[in-house]
């Protein structure tokens, strides 16, 4: 009877302490309390972190093949970490507990894979980033060195031969935002002025003294922002400025005759960056941007109707600038003088699968294609994978020109990451495609961290940014490719997508001269087809 008893308080302790007390602890994103003691405790950490890692992340027979024992990591590390809390010696550093994880997370081959870990006493939290250190362990110079250079089809505008261009538009959020902020500081410093020296007889009668004084300080704080910020490397900080300063002064705005309106702080992190449209001699289409975002202004149903704000204004500018590339391959296509297209993913960071649609997919049928298949775990258990699915990607379903008799080039290097990297391989498998450049970067899979999806996938994210003491950032599903035509599909994490034709990036010649030799060298090729 007595054990009967111990036995049902053991379990009504152990289900106290769990709000869902049916439930094993789980360390997904949506289980704050597994994270219990994380940042109290190194021991702690490292233990939540290590069960993490083992439960959600999906490649771990990829890093067995190449050696990681995630097994001997914990027997390894737990003893040192046990010894970071032992208080009779002096606390560790930040720094010092940060080369500790990197010491093992470095070892691993996702290129998405990011950890952030905060202990209690930390005024800020550590991150490892495991692709990025492979990235520049392995290919540190060249990564270093392309870093530094973004193409300007504009250089080829005087130039004759075969890479004679013309520069048909390019829009950049930041400019236009730089450009709009710059322009309302401009007419308040003009305006003011002219109130001010309109009134400067009368601004000490009762009557306008307090607005006049008002006016004066808008204008000279206007002058200090509009001269000590120029605004030329765009930042959040910009931004959030102007619109304080906007929504400080905005009653005043019409005593001076100016409408002040803050900005929409989405044009500043929208993910296409630059975008240069540009046609080469022979027809043969440029298209060159930084990063895939094209579906929030594409896609009808995402489009803003406020034609008020500056948001609007930069969207018509990406519609504008994308039909320029698409209608011109149309109409080129359809009367036969098509030359080729050239797609531009170099120093692309990546970001929306269903951009595809717009790029690559706007060339090819609609209905879609599967360059590659997925595969997703399907339990807490370090391999507990499901079944390879086929990895459909979108193409654009309205009727158009499919370019199939006509070379596609896609230029990449080391930093086309992510949706970069899979548009690098769909080319590859278009019968008329040819990737050049060098080899991506090496961070292949699919990511989406909503909580919701967790019990299907077992991934996406562990912990929760900002609330939970370790948050790791881990791909929902893992891409395999068949890069032998085999039919046995391989993992390329931390490897990336080797180009048909290696090209490597002649930096001298473009300090020296502005030119692309990766670039002139995508238009030779054309042109010998």
């Amino acid at each position: 009877m007595r054990k009967g008893v111990l036995y049902f308080v053991a379990v009504v302790m152990l289900l106290g302490c769990r709000a869902t007390g049916d439930e094993l602890l789980s360390y997904g994103q949506n289980d704050t309390q597994a994270y219990y003691n994380t940042g109290r405790s190194h021991e702690a950490t490292f233990l939540a972190l290590w069960t993490a890692m083992n439960e959600n992340y999906g490649v771990w027979d990829y890093e067995a093949e190449h050696g990681v024992d995630w097994d001997e990591v914990y027997n390894t590390y737990l003893p040192l970490f046990q010894a970071l809390d032992d208080t009779t010696r002096q606390a560790p550093s930040r720094d010092s507990v940060k080369t500790l994880y990197s010491s093992f997370l470095d070892s691993l081959h996702d290129g998405h894979l990011s950890i952030q870990i905060k202990m209690r006493d930390w005024d800020s939290p550590i991150y490892i980033l495991p692709g990025f250190s492979r990235v520049a362990r392995e290919r540190g110079m060249e990564y270093a060195m392309v870093g530094k250079y973004i193409t300007n089809p504009t250089i080829y505008a005087s130039l004759a031969g075969d890479c004679h261009a013309e520069m048909l538009d390019s829009v950049d959020g930041p400019a236009m935002c730089r450009q709009f902020m710059h322009g309302i500081l401009d007419r308040v410093i003009a305006q003011g002025e002219a109130y001010l020296a309109e009134l400067e007889p009368y601004k000490n009668t009762e009557a306008i003294q307090n607005t006049w004084l008002e006016v004066e300080k808008m204008v000279n704080n206007a002058k200090v922002y509009r001269n000590t910020t120029p605004l030329q490397d765009l930042l959040n900080t910009d931004i959030t400025g102007y619109n304080t300063f906007c929504n400080t002064y905005r009653a005043l705005g019409p005593v001076i005759g100016v409408e002040l309106v803050p900005v929409d702080e989405s044009i500043l992190i929208d993910d296409l960056g630059d975008v240069y449209v540009a046609r080469f001699k022979g027809n043969i289409m440029y298209l060159r941007f930084e990063g895939f975002g094209w579906t929030a202004h594409l896609e009808p149903s995402m489009q803003t109707t406020d034609t008020t704000t500056l948001y609007y204004a930069y969207q018509q500018e990406v519609i504008r600038v994308w039909h320029l590339w698409f209608d011109a391959i149309q109409e080129y296509h359809s009367n036969g003088t098509l030359g080729g297209v050239i797609v531009d993913v170099r120093n692309n960071n990546g970001g929306y699968l269903n951009d595809s649609k717009f790029i690559l997919g706007a060339l090819l049928p609609s209905g879609g294609y599967t360059p590659c298949t997925l595969r997703t775990k399907n339990g807490i258990g370090r391999y507990d994978f499901g079944p390879l699915i086929p990895f459909q990607i979108p193409t654009y379903p309205d009727a158009h020109e499919v370019v199939d008799d006509r070379p596609v080039v896609v230029l990449a290097n080391v930093r086309s990451v992510s949706m970069a990297e899979n548009t690098s391989w769909s080319v590859k498998t278009m019968p008329n495609g040819t990737l050049m450049g060098t080899r991506t970067y090496g961070g292949l899979s699919a990511l989406n961290t909503a909580p919701q999806t967790y019990s299907a996938t077992y991934s996406g994210a562990f912990g929760v940014k900002g609330v939970t003491a370790i948050w790791g950032y881990v791909p929902k599903y893992v891409a395999l490719y068949d890069t032998e035509g085999d039919g046995k599909p391989q993992i390329l994490e931390g490897i990336g997508i080797t180009p048909d034709k290696e090209v490597p990036f002649d930096l001298g010649l473009y300090q020296i001269t502005g030119r692309d030799n990766q670039l002139e060298a995508a238009i030779q090729f054309i042109h010998q087809q």
